[in-house]
């Protein structure tokens, strides 16, 4: 499954190569970071899992092709979050830690490029047609297989220097549940897969650099709230999600003589009703973790 999600994202890559060709601007960076405070619903009793992050982002865009984002991120958990859990078919399952594979893709066109006519109000510079995807895989004994479509619209809004979107858009998820045994048809079918409900996201990111005392810093992130996608593969219902991940990171690169941003900081990482899970009874969807990282653009 995994190399079925890394040839998708190849094909998905070679999409927008060429206005990317084009493109006014862009940047590649790769980032590491850690945290031992992430969570799994149903794992690990709830407690703390460390995982390792290895992050790869490509943002080019500021033409009549619109915009375009990438962001592939590989996990790598410690043994609480293990390949498989036991069963009846195997009760004595492997404890090596599991890998996670999500990819995250927006493509957005500027309204006032595409009418001619300045969209501006208030606060915002600009508003966009969005549509993007997310998808993911996990080797473990519950497989998930996200594929969540997207679409609908971001107001670009007028900061010093950066930048800062607000998205609203419509969602509608397709995943998998290997563990099975459950009799909706409507929602989960024989092969595991599972059908939610469509569902509206109100989602932002950002990234606004500043100094202090002339050091170069950066405050930047990504967060969103995720309405209810109806019941989950038992039948269960599901419950809004929250996501914020803000960072501050400082940018090293000139101490080393690199022309390039090298910049390494810090973070924390709130999720609650992970995977529309309910904390009040799955302590583990339900994540404070703060985390380091370290960022190289190329």
């Amino acid at each position: 499954m995994v190399k079925k999600i890394l040839a998708s994202l190849v094909l998905l890559g070679s999409t927008f190569c060429t206005s990317s060709a084009f493109a006014q601007f862009q940047d590649n960076s790769f980032t590491y970071w850690y945290s031992p405070s992430f969570r799994e619903p149903d794992t690990n009793n709830g407690n703390n899992i460390m995982k390792n992050v290895i992050e790869f982002t490509h943002v080019d865009g500021g033409n009549k092709f619109g915009n375009n984002f990438l962001n592939i991120d590989m996990y790598h958990s410690n043994a609480g979050d293990p390949t498989a859990t036991a069963t009846p078919t195997n009760p004595n399952p492997t404890t090596v830690g599991a890998t996670e594979v999500y990819a995250v893709y927006r493509h957005d066109i500027s309204l006032s490029k595409l009418t001619g006519k300045k969209l501006a109000f208030g606060p915002v510079k600009d508003v966009l047609a969005t549509i993007g995807i997310d998808l993911s895989t996990k080797n473990t004994t519950f497989a998930p297989g996200k594929k969540l479509p997207v679409a609908g619209v971001t107001f670009a809004v007028k900061v010093p220097k950066g930048f800062w979107d607000i998205s609203l858009l419509w969602d509608k998820e397709w995943d998998h549940n290997g563990y099975g045994g459950f009799n909706n048809p409507k929602i989960y079918d024989a092969n595991g897969g599972v059908v939610f409900q469509s569902a509206m996201m109100i989602s932002t990111a950002w990234n606004i650099p500043f100094k202090v005392a002339k050091v170069p810093l950066s405050f930047e992130g990504f967060g969103l709230l995720n309405t209810s996608k109806g019941p989950d593969g038992a039948g269960n219902p599901t419950k809004p999600e929250t996501l914020l991940h803000p960072k501050l990171m400082y940018n090293f690169g000139k101490l080393i003589g690199e022309k390039h941003n090298w910049q390494i900081g810090v973070g924390y990482e709130y999720w609650e009703h992970k995977y529309g899970e309910d904390t009040k009874h799955n302590s583990g969807s339900i994540q404070n973790a703060p985390f380091a990282a370290l960022t190289i653009h190329l």
